[in-house]
């Protein structure tokens, strides 16, 4: 059996007769490396032994399709590249860069440009907002501080505290930091994990137990958000809420905390109300 790939089909027609052979188009395709008019592939194998008369089917190469470049600027990625797709275009290599004007995950530039003729399955570079630069602040010393005027410290350049962890000590005023992390003069953004333990003294009277009754209507948005609800008191971190919420619904919690205590309501990632609640 002869190979016919990449031999026009009138050549081949001929080698296949001379061979007493039948050969027949049983397709033809856009190719981008093979010419029209010669043939792409066949379904019998290359030098592999057969009869006389047999048929050969060929797939007929109808040469490169031009397609146009659509315009995927300013487009989310995931539908930059379904649109792609939609064109016969494949993603090709993808560049990321801080924007203060594009949101993450938007197309800025690509390339080739918008309106350009090309060869269809070709790629298309771009390039994509990795969102605003993140402000990088330098950990300060916390140890020996009170961990309520720190928390406020903090919350006003939008960092805020991931875990705080009670230990009971005599030595120290209640609230008092005494080990911090990351360390000092570490260098943090708002997406940084801060861990604190502070002390908590048996004796202090003033740190009772008691219940906080917690109560929050969802009227930031029109579409459901993921609604995340954290406590900080002397009791340590817990997170009360964590679920998607329906626009209008209200929410009523209990908490049990210890001292003075903060509620953080977030959606999503976005920090939009604290309430405190000092202790009597």
């Amino acid at each position: 059996m002869p190979d016919f790939t990449g031999i026009e089909l009138e050549k081949a027609q001929k080698i296949a007769a001379k061979l007493d052979l039948d050969l027949k188009v049983e397709d033809e395709v856009y190719n981008n490396v093979i010419e029209k008019g010669k043939i792409i592939s066949q379904d019998l194998k290359p030098k592999s032994k057969i009869k006389r008369g047999r048929t050969v089917y060929v797939i007929l190469s109808k040469g490169s399709k031009l397609v146009t470049v659509p315009d995927i600027i300013n487009n989310l990625k995931s539908k930059a590249v379904m649109e792609l797709k939609n064109n016969d275009l494949e993603e090709g290599i993808e560049s990321t860069i801080t924007s203060n004007i594009y949101k993450e995950n938007f197309i800025i530039a690509q390339s080739p440009l918008p309106g350009t003729q090309i060869e269809f399955k070709s790629k298309i570079n771009f390039l994509k907002s990795s969102g605003e630069k993140k402000q990088e602040f330098l950990m300060p010393d916390l140890i020996n501080q009170n961990i309520f005027v720190i928390y406020k410290k903090l919350s006003a350049k939008k960092l805020f505290i991931s875990q705080l962890l009670i230990e009971e000590n005599e030595n120290f005023e209640s609230g008092t930091i005494i080990e911090q992390k990351p360390p000092r003069g570490y260098k943090i953004t708002d997406e940084t994990e801060i861990i604190l333990k502070v002390t908590k003294k048996q004796s202090d009277p003033s740190l009772k137990k008691r219940l906080i009754k917690i109560s929050y209507t969802f009227t930031e948005s029109n579409v459901a958000k993921l609604i995340k609800i954290n406590v900080f008191s002397l009791n340590g971190t817990e997170t009360i809420f964590n679920e998607i919420l329906e626009p209008g619904k209200t929410i009523n919690l209990n908490a049990r905390v210890i001292g003075d205590a903060i509620v953080q309501i977030f959606i999503g990632n976005e920090l939009i109300k604290e309430i405190e609640y000092k202790s009597k």
